[in-house]
């Protein structure tokens, strides 16, 4: 091996070395010598500090869920039909009771039709029999009282037994011919009957025909064009209500005893970038075997900070998308910083501590964030001075000067 290369190999020995132990140096928080640049004549860079200290946190645990919305209505259709028209697209509002989309209704016409064409025979048949029943109780009548004399008269032998029996058999036949009649009454109330539900049946099939909007809200997906063919239980549409957003979430069953309705919660979004303070509305008491969850219901109110969950949720989030819960369980006493005093690096997160006039380098472990502040697991003792603010220049071992 020539010369150069052994000393090349040697120098980039020395620098591995070195940078190695100033980063051990720099994990376990051990004071070093300053870089010959900050231990120059060079002006003090001023920063802001506090003091690292404990307090109470809010200890949480987070579960995964899917932005809802308050319903959502797949639109299907309940007859075999051609699709004549659909007036919505995906995205468009909509009020109760609009139609959407319109099915081929000749067939559903012409049964109509035929339906009311039976009703008026029904109502014509009822008129007729009602007349027939009337003439046949007037017949019974005058054969009742013809009977009644004859059988008078012939207990006085006025008349003749052969007199008698013929009045006795036009009584008979008269008060048969009443009750056919009212029979026949009694049959075309029934008819007319029939051919109301007829009308009724009719007159449903023909709405049938109509996609409506079971409630004011949003389209969300179209899946059929015009001239597609429908059958029943086909989707159409799919309409979702307008009003407050929730987001359902599998909680481990571990958490079973921890979540109650009216539990406030952190919902975060993060492809929409919103978060959202919400409350639990409803605790699915049911166990996924599978999952060994339980499904919660948490309403989303506005952005983060709200008073209320009724108000409007945050503008840009959207049934679908995917979201993270932060449920509360009770308070612990935690070392935490404020979060502009974190420096990460890549995969590492550092932070600077005031000791001796200098910025030292620390590399900590966070924990949760909440707020302005994060908490530190490893790193940092607490009563350590803090920059809450390092400047992106600031080097490890430079000159500080804390501003008051």
């Amino acid at each position: 091996m020539s010369q150069l290369t052994w000393t090349f190999a040697l120098t980039s020995t020395l620098v591995v070395a070195l940078g190695f132990a100033s980063a051990c140096g720099a994990i376990r928080g051990e004071r070093r010598p300053a870089p010959a640049a900050a231990t120059s004549a060079a002006r003090p860079i001023r920063v802001a500090v506090t003091t690292a200290a404990r307090g109470p946190v809010e200890r949480t645990f987070e579960a995964s869920g899917t932005v809802r919305g308050r319903n959502t209505a797949v639109l299907t259709s309940r007859i075999v039909a051609g699709l004549r028209e659909v007036r919505v697209r995906a995205g468009d509002h909509v009020r109760a009771g609009q139609v959407l989309a319109e099915l081929e209704d000749a067939d559903a016409q012409a049964t109509l039709r035929r339906a009311r064409a039976d009703l008026q025979a029904a109502v014509a048949g009822q008129e007729e029999a009602e007349h027939a029943a009337r003439a046949s109780a007037a017949a019974a009548r005058v054969a009742g009282s013809a009977h009644v004399r004859m059988t008078y008269l012939l207990g006085q032998g006025a008349v003749t037994k052969q007199a008698f029996e013929e009045a006795e058999a036009r009584q008979q036949t008269t008060s048969a011919a009443q009750a056919l009649a009212e029979a026949q009454v009694r049959a075309g109330l029934a008819h007319h009957d029939e051919a109301r539900a007829a009308i009724a049946g009719a007159e449903a099939v023909l709405g049938y025909t109509r996609i409506t909007a079971p409630f004011a809200g949003k389209v969300i997906e179209r899946r059929v064009d015009p001239g597609s063919q429908a059958a029943p239980g086909m989707p159409l549409l799919v309409v979702e209500q307008e009003g407050p957003l929730h987001v359902e979430v599998a909680v481990d069953e571990s958490h079973a005893n921890t979540l109650s309705v009216g539990t406030t919660a952190h919902v975060e979004v993060a492809s929409a970038d919103q978060e959202a303070e919400g409350r639990v509305v409803e605790v699915v008491p049911a166990l996924d075997p599978t999952a060994r969850a339980f499904m919660v219901k948490v309403e989303l109110g506005s952005a983060a900070g709200a008073a209320s969950a009724s108000t409007a949720p945050p503008q840009g989030l959207r049934a679908g998308m995917f979201a993270r819960v932060r449920f509360p369980m009770g308070l612990e006493d935690r070392l935490t910083v404020p979060v502009t005093a974190i420096r990460p690096s890549g995969d590492l997160d550092r932070l600077f501590v005031a000791e001796g006039g200098r910025a030292w380098l620390r590399l900590i472990t966070l924990g949760q964030r909440q707020g302005g502040s994060v908490e530190v697991l490893a790193g940092l003792d607490p009563g350590e001075t803090v920059l809450t603010a390092p400047p992106a220049g600031l080097v490890d071992g430079a000159r500080i000067e804390v501003r008051l």
